[in-house]
């Protein structure tokens, strides 16, 4: 039941809150029919304004979506990863059937530092370039990422070039293929970097995935350190 207590959250929000919960955990699958306004209202005995404003609030972040002459609809669709073998961000999305966006990309030439040289195996400020980029789905940041390429090979410096699959870039402009790859998972707290990039509230659970990858020619080709966050984001590992 909701808290009515003086004081307490607001009922749009506790309300808001417990359907996002239920969608996250699988009560209710993309594609299916929510419940209408009056089931709601009668379930958890709030008015229909109330309702109104928290399917309007999970509709505004891509949760659910409105038809006339269907009614409501589950879109979210948790991001499901799987760690088995070396694919780009953009091929993962295009696997699940879910449209992608970069909203934000910044490439640049840096100067290594001791852990970006130690991780491309090049000296200590040495030539490398630097991706930073935040991907969407539904304009909700879903990865907010930071790619150090080694600086062997020369790139020009236009973000728009770099908004698309880097991997697909690297093989059909540069001929590198990537044959494997290493990934380190963990759980962090969101720090305000990460908070402000994800648009998520600082100190909240996110997946770092640190990544390496390896071409044809057995050199490291990328350091790569992505931010998911938890409430959008899974992993699974065939075995």
């Amino acid at each position: 039941m909701l808290d009515r207590k003086r004081g307490a959250v607001p009922l749009y929000r506790q309300l808001e809150k417990r359907i996002r919960e239920q969608i996250e955990d699988g009560e209710y699958l993309k594609g299916d029919i929510f419940l209408t306004e009056k089931q709601l209202q009668e379930m958890y005995d709030v008015s229909r304004v109330t309702v109104r404003q928290a399917i309007s609030n999970l509709v505004n972040d891509g949760y659910l979506d409105c038809h006339r002459g269907i009614g409501t609809i589950v879109v979210f669709k948790k991001i499901d990863e799987n760690l088995k073998r070396v694919i780009s961000f953009s091929e993962e999305m295009k696997q699940q059937g879910t449209t992608m966006e970069t909203s934000y990309c910044v490439f640049s030439e840096e100067k290594a530092s001791k852990l970006v040289s130690l991780n491309l195996g090049i000296k200590e400020q040495e030539k490398c370039y630097k991706l930073v980029r935040v991907r969407c789905v539904k304009n909700t940041p879903i990865v907010y990422s930071i790619t150090y390429l080694n600086g062997n090979r020369e790139y020009p410096l236009h973000n728009e070039l770099y908004k698309n699959s880097l991997y697909q870039l690297l093989k059909e402009e540069y001929g590198v293929q990537i044959v494997k790859g290493q990934d380190t998972l963990e759980a962090v707290s969101a720090s305000n970097e990460i908070s402000e990039m994800l648009q998520i509230k600082e100190t909240m659970p996110v997946f770092k995935r640190t990544r390496k990858t390896v071409d044809n020619q057995n050199e490291i080709i990328e350091y790569t350190i992505c931010y998911y966050p938890g409430d959008k984001y899974k992993y699974s590992v065939e075995l």
